[in-house]
């Protein structure tokens, strides 16, 4: 029988892969960053904030304070995405972005007394051929601008998302539930996301087109890390987040097909090696 926290991690494994690939269509259309943060974390701020006080779990402790770090760590990692995305690829900016559960499971071995296992260490050298493959780098390249620096933007955005999921689940650990920890994460996240807006490009440019991503994003985005979290609270972070980061997966399709990307046997080959590593760590 498969366990309830593997359903979840699929759950958000979904979610994931449509807010991703609406980040990239939302690029395309002109929403700036600065814009998409703001628009999206107006929604989910209340949202998130109304659905913790239904269910009783509304109460600032010590541990919903990681809000804090998880707020900057998720500004970082969106903004280093969709700076990614403007500049490349969603079907190769995303897989790199998606697999940074290698940074997670990496660190809750070495410090959060997570097994190593041979099954997890071939995980980690599928991870690493999968981001050569997708990315098309070559060895002695030593540009850096458009394709390069999109990649760049890319692998900054997975450790940030790496470091962000330790940080959730230190909190659902310590008996934050998951809508708390997403609404601590927003309400600091809000406050970082209108800061930045307006010292760039002197404030969000609310627009039809960004409240129309940013709803699908907010929706996806909550419904996407509620379903995480949950999973985090029975689930080992080096197995349940592997699962979920298979996300980029549905986004390189979603881009392929509608955004008409390229999809060349190069790529196909690392979203295999990509696969692969999801297998490995799902099987421990």
């Amino acid at each position: 029988m498969i366990p309830t926290y593997i359903w979840f991690a699929l759950l958000a494994m979904s979610f994931y892969g449509v807010t991703d690939f609406t980040y990239g269509r939302a690029t395309r259309n002109g929403v700036t960053p600065g814009t998409m943060t703001c628009s999206q974390s107006a929604i989910v701020t209340p949202l998130t904030g109304v659905w913790a006080w239904w269910e009783g779990t509304y109460v600032w402790s010590k541990p919903a304070l990681l809000g804090i770090a998880a707020g900057v760590f998720v500004f970082i990692g969106l903004w280093a995405f969709m700076k990614s995305l403007k500049l490349g690829e969603t079907s190769v900016s995303t897989p790199i972005y998606r697999i940074s559960f290698v940074i997670t499971a990496l660190i809750a071995i070495l410090f959060l007394g997570e097994p190593m296992t041979l099954r997890k260490g071939i995980g980690f050298l599928l991870a690493g051929a999968s981001i050569f493959l997708i990315s098309s780098f070559r060895f002695g390249e030593t540009d850096l601008h458009g394709r390069g620096k999109s990649i760049l933007w890319a692998v900054t955005a997975m450790c940030s998302v790496g470091l962000l999921n330790i940080v959730y689940k230190l909190g659902v650990a310590n008996g934050v539930s998951p809508v708390m920890m997403l609404h601590s994460q927003a309400v600091f996240f809000i406050s970082i996301a209108f800061l930045y807006a307006r010292l760039t490009q002197g404030g969000p440019r609310f627009s039809r087109v960004g409240w129309a991503h940013a709803s699908v994003t907010a929706l996806s985005f909550t419904g996407g890390i509620v379903a995480f979290l949950t999973a985090l609270q029975s689930g080992e972070a080096s197995v349940v987040t592997p699962i979920v980061q298979l996300s980029f997966a549905v986004s390189v399709l979603m881009a392929t097909w509608w955004l008409d990307e390229r999809f060349t046997a190069r790529k196909l080959a690392g979203l295999a090696f990509a696969a692969g590593t999801i297998a490995a760590f799902s099987a421990g």
